[in-house]
């Protein structure tokens, strides 16, 4: 989809304190062999903060950098997909009431990693279709920490990692970028894959501790899932919404100046499909990401503010937000700088 007079206001993430991975080698908590292929250096954890909490951070900085005043937001959206600090709760709302308040609804997005590039979407055709100018804020927030997680072994060539983003979506004001368009596409014929065969559960952790994705993926594979069949139809439809984003957008490849990917492990990522579109790993921003490591729906928003944060774009750069959930569900984004923001590194 192509937007008219959408623009980010303010972007920002909290992180976690910075784990060297080669600590976990060491003690065995990480596969070497992994390590190489995945070439990690760190993973963010936080050891106090709930993802509700860790969002509120993300939010109160977003807000202040796109000037918002209390009342002043009409939509809120949170992605999440882990436990957020209560059961039976409502982590949008408590985010609303923590920020800029209001009387706006409030909603999660269960879209896995491609939470906040969906959330883009809804948010941007919620504000088109409001009568008077608005804003939404959209935040993301997960923490992997046991016994329900092993950030080293429940997923393969994904180190999972603790940290929450928000970013300032508004009609009607200029901010730091313009939403140039959004693309999403769905395909369930691999849901399966993150689901695995071995049956429902009555109540969380019936199938016991930690969750481990990868034997879900085992299952899948072992009852007649086709590898070559998952990653035909992965590729496929990210290119889809790919093309699809660029083309709403009125640009291509060549025109964007840098690409903001899931922080998954070098092996996973399609970097021979990025070199045939003539993108780079200088273009990406896998340097950073390999020091954060995946933290769901927020690397979209994460790598945003590290990109602004750090100069890496200048005025008149298009940045391009690639996202994939499990599902599968796969998102794009590009947005057009328009100015240089004076901000400091965002709290981590």
């Amino acid at each position: 989809m192509r937007w008219d007079d959408i623009y980010v206001g303010g972007v920002a993430a909290f992180l976690g304190h910075k784990e060297d991975v080669h600590e976990a080698l060491a003690d065995g908590r990480y596969d070497a062999e992994e390590h190489e292929e995945n070439d990690y250096l760190f993973v963010r954890v936080e050891d106090e903060l709930t993802p509700a909490d860790m969002a509120v951070r993300a939010a109160r900085e977003a807000l202040g950098r796109a000037g918002t005043p209390d009342g002043g937001v009409g939509l809120y959206l949170h992605a999440a997909s882990t436990f957020q600090g209560l059961d039976h709760w409502t982590p949008g709302s408590y985010i609303q009431e923590q920020t800029a308040g209001g009387t706006a609804p409030a909603l999660e997005v269960r879209q896995a990693c491609n939470g906040a590039i969906m959330s883009l979407e809804l948010a941007a055709a919620y504000l088109t279709a409001k009568p008077e100018p608005s804003s939404a804020l959209i935040t993301t927030g997960d923490r992997y920490n046991p016994p329900a997680y092993d950030r080293y072994r429940t997923d393969k060539n994904i180190l999972l990692a603790d940290g929450a983003t928000a970013l300032v979506l508004s009609r009607g004001r200029e901010g730091v970028a313009r939403l140039l368009s959004t693309a999403t596409v769905g395909d369930t014929g691999h849901e399966a894959l993150g689901r695995g065969t071995g049956g429902w559960q009555q109540s969380p952790g019936d199938a016991g501790l930690p969750i481990l994705l990868r034997e879900r993926k085992k299952e899948y594979l072992i009852g007649g899932g086709k590898i070559e069949d998952i990653i035909r139809t992965l590729t496929v439809r990210q290119q889809q919404a790919m093309d699809t984003a660029l083309s709403d957008a009125g640009v291509t490849a060549a025109d964007v100046a840098r690409f903001v990917y899931p922080n998954i492990g070098r092996v996973a990522q399609d970097w021979e499909i990025r070199k045939a579109a003539g993108i780079t790993e200088e273009q990406t921003t896998w340097a950073w990401g390999r020091e954060v490591g995946h933290i769901a729906a927020g690397d979209q928003f994460a790598g945003l503010a590290h990109l602004l944060e750090s100069g890496a774009v200048r005025p008149g750069d298009r940045v391009a937000l690639a996202g994939v959930g499990s599902g599968y569900n796969f998102g794009w984004a590009v947005v057009e700088i328009l100015r240089t923001p004076q901000w400091s590194t965002t709290a981590s």
